[in-house]
């Protein structure tokens, strides 16, 4: 072997042999202690189907709530929670456990803990984790070797059923915008969640504990929101006839005629649908969506085989000029086809074609021929 190179690994050699190991400094681990909500504790089965939740059964008091900070929004290989939010019942507190890794060498040390905390749970909540932060830890716990120590928990994820809830209003259903819109939670000084990475970059350089304060404070009350959040949406999906904005009432029987649930999606496009002053521009809105209600509601009276609701939806709508010709095509489809009140229908057709866009003009006078030929044979046999 060349002399430089026997020297060089020589060189490598420690001074003198020890058994001792490289001790780590120890987890940054924070507690927070605070009184849970007692509607956590009269959880309606009902409503927490309507919000996704696909397990057998729901106990609040094996539920984790769970946030994570990363060091990228992406969940490659690269991408390592540098902090995980855990939040738990304990007897009438509700109570969030972080911990984080002050280097790169302690991952494995914080996953422990995770599992440590995680075996005694069934469920987990939180919002965009299905996506996100429980694919990123499952995958950190495999590149760990740790793999064995994962536990499948059945999930809720609360952006689902929020967005279900609140898209066509807030159109923005980031969990900061929904505390402030929704949850009345105005945080002071939050930082981005852009800004995280950069300042557990800075911390790794640093060490300053002080760039990531405010991290930590933040990804608590995340945790705290998850449990508030969950709250209201039990509350909003398990009685629905007491939420107030005219498009949440809408998206919700949306929800529940998806789910099967047709009579209550009925009742809720009805109460979607009620007439209300139109006073301002919210109000205008609210009118498209009672709209939108209605032709929802004549569908399943079509549907439902009550061709009379259907008319008397359809009429009301055209008198109070919703959704444009849609109502008059609608009607004129049901008199010719259901009600076989064929005078009526060609009567509509006539309207719809003196006021009909030039796209839309040789569909109705196919419908207007065809039904002067059905007018025609009933004149005839009269």
């Amino acid at each position: 072997m060349p002399s430089g190179l026997i020297r060089k690994l020589n060189a490598m050699k420690p001074g003198a042999p020890s058994n001792a190991k490289t001790e780590l400094s120890p987890l940054v681990h924070r507690v927070f202690r605070t009184k849970a909500d007692d509607r956590l504790f009269s959880i309606s089965p009902t409503a927490l189907r309507r919000l996704g939740y696909l397990g057998r059964s729901f106990d609040i008091r094996r539920a984790l709530f769970l946030d994570t900070e990363t060091t990228g929004l992406s969940s490659g290989a690269g991408t390592v929670a540098f902090l995980t939010g855990l939040g738990y019942i304990d007897g009438g507190d509700f109570v969030v456990e972080q911990f984080m890794m002050p280097s790169y060498a302690h991952e494995g040390m914080m996953l422990e803990k995770i599992a440590g905390i995680m075996k005694s749970f069934d469920s987990v909540v939180h919002f965009n984790g299905r996506s996100f932060d429980m694919p990123l830890l499952e995958s950190r716990f495999t590149l760990n070797r740790m793999r064995d120590r994962w536990k499948y928990l059945e999930p809720l994820d609360l952006l689902y059923p929020a967005r279900r809830l609140w898209k066509l209003r807030l159109i923005s259903c980031r969990l900061s915008n929904i505390e402030e819109k929704e949850l009345g939670i105005a945080r002071e000084n939050d930082i981005p969640g852009a800004e995280v990475p950069e300042r557990y970059f800075s911390f790794l350089k640093s060490g300053d504990m002080s760039l990531l304060e405010d991290v930590i404070s933040h990804n608590r009350q995340d945790i705290v929101t998850l449990s508030l959040l969950l709250v209201r949406l039990l509350e909003d999906f398990g009685q629905p006839e007491d939420v107030k904005e005219v498009a949440d009432q809408y998206s919700i029987a949306k929800t529940l005629e998806k789910q099967g649930e047709i009579e209550q999606a009925r009742r809720m496009y009805q109460i979607a649908a009620a007439p209300k002053p139109v006073m301002s521009v919210k109000g205008l809105i609210n009118e498209k969506y009672a709209g939108e209600a209605s032709f929802r509601l004549f569908h399943l009276h079509r549907r439902n085989q009550a061709y009379d609701k259907a008319e008397e939806v359809l009429l009301s709508m055209i008198k109070r000029r919703q959704m444009g010709s849609i109502p008059k095509i609608e009607l004129c489809k049901l008199y010719e086809h259901k009600l076989k009140r064929i005078p009526e229908a060609v009567k509509i057709a006539d309207e719809l074609l003196a006021c009909c866009r030039e796209e839309d003009r040789q569909a109705l006078e196919k419908r207007r021929a065809r039904l002067e030929m059905k007018n025609k044979k009933l004149t005839d046999k009269t």
